[in-house]
Parts: structure tokens; sequence; C-alpha cells
């Protein structure tokens, strides 16, 4: 922003009076700052960072998640010829002969 008294100047002066930057004074306690390589590249490798992690983590879950969706698996089975079967001929058959 352009806080001079006379803001009607001309543009192709800057605020000292000159135009040439090799003209302007040399500047003291000027701090600049850097970034380091890390921040300067933030999503270097994520993808592949984000695969092999992700693979590394269900690997680790899968003698926890497993064998319950076995169960789960294997009681479903079950449970669904049984009905199978009770529902069939043989099986209301079976049922009568047993309750008889």
């Amino acid at each position: 922003m352009d806080y001079s008294p006379n803001p009607n100047r001309p543009r192709g002066i800057d605020l000292l009076g000159t135009s040439k930057l090799s003209e302007l004074p040399k500047q003291k306690n000027i701090i600049t700052y850097e970034l380091c390589a890390n921040q300067q590249r933030p999503l270097a490798g994520a993808l592949r960072n984000a695969f092999f992690n992700t693979a590394r983590r269900t690997w680790a879950q899968v003698f926890y998640v497993g064998p319950p969706l076995v169960a789960a698996y294997l009681i479903m089975d079950w449970a669904e010829k049984r009905n199978h079967y009770l529902n069939s001929k043989e099986g209301r058959l079976a049922i009568r002969g047993a309750n008889s």
C-alpha cells in the first residue's frame, strides 16, 4: 500500500524517489528465513508411504479381525444348512419322529 503524502506521484518511481534497485541504500538488520528440505516438499513420497503404511497396518490387524470373521462365517454357514435341512421333507420327518 502507498502511504506517501502525495498519492498522485508518478508510478515508475518508488517511495525513495528512484526507479533503479542499484541506487537504493544498503539495508541493515534484515533477517531472512529459509525452509529446511522436508518443509519444501511436504508431500514427497506421500503416496508410496501411504500404500506401504496401510499394508503394514492391515497386516498387523489380520489376527485380531480374521478369526472372528472366520468363526462368524462358519456359524452362519452351519445355521443356513441346518435351517435348510429343518425346512426340508427329511428334516420335518425327523422332527415329527423325534416328538412322537
